[in-house]
């Protein structure tokens, strides 16, 4: 018996809807006081891997190319950096770029970028006043923040899930 293997966008897209869920039970897990850094190192690593992979593509344009990649070294150099402002900063446009270069393909997903973008700037400027500025006080503001962000990154992924899935 011969299993074949295949992997597709489809299946890349699946790796973006594992992190998402990942950041969505992280952001849940802090709101509860549960710490949950490996689901939120696990979702930074199917980041980087659906973004690579889908650059990996055959047949994805060299333009294409680049702007997944230029996503993927936002993400790496907002791990590597030591200034958290920064990194912060380049987590929070990661994904609102992937839904730009998204949208630039297929314009009907103009609504999940819209939220996804509005959704990652809310979290920053939370993580920010919490994590940098001190305020406490909205720590649960900035954890459900993070669970919206989630919810917006696995709307967007499932979306281009079942577009790949229609498509054939």
């Amino acid at each position: 018996m011969n299993v074949r293997l295949t992997l597709s966008k489809k299946t890349y897209y699946a790796l973006g809807m594992l992190s998402a869920a990942l950041t969505m039970a992280a952001a849940l897990g802090a709101a509860v006081r549960f710490p949950m850094a490996l689901a939120e190192n696990l979702a930074t690593l199917l980041t980087l891997l659906m973004l690579g992979f889908l650059a990996s593509v055959k047949g994805t344009t060299k333009q294409d190319k680049k702007a997944l990649v230029g996503c993927i070294v936002i993400q790496v150099l907002a791990l590597a950096l030591p200034a958290a402002l920064l990194q912060h900063l380049l987590l929070a446009l990661v994904w609102p770029c992937f839904a730009g270069w998204e949208k630039a393909a297929d314009p009907r997903l103009a609504p999940q970028f819209r939220v996804l973008a509005a959704a990652e700037a809310l979290w920053f400027a939370a993580r920010v006043l919490v994590l940098l500025g001190g305020a406490e006080v909205l720590g649960l503001f900035m954890n459900l923040c993070g669970l919206a962000t989630g919810a917006a990154r696995g709307w967007l992924t499932l979306t281009l899930y079942r577009r790949q899935r229609d498509e054939g």
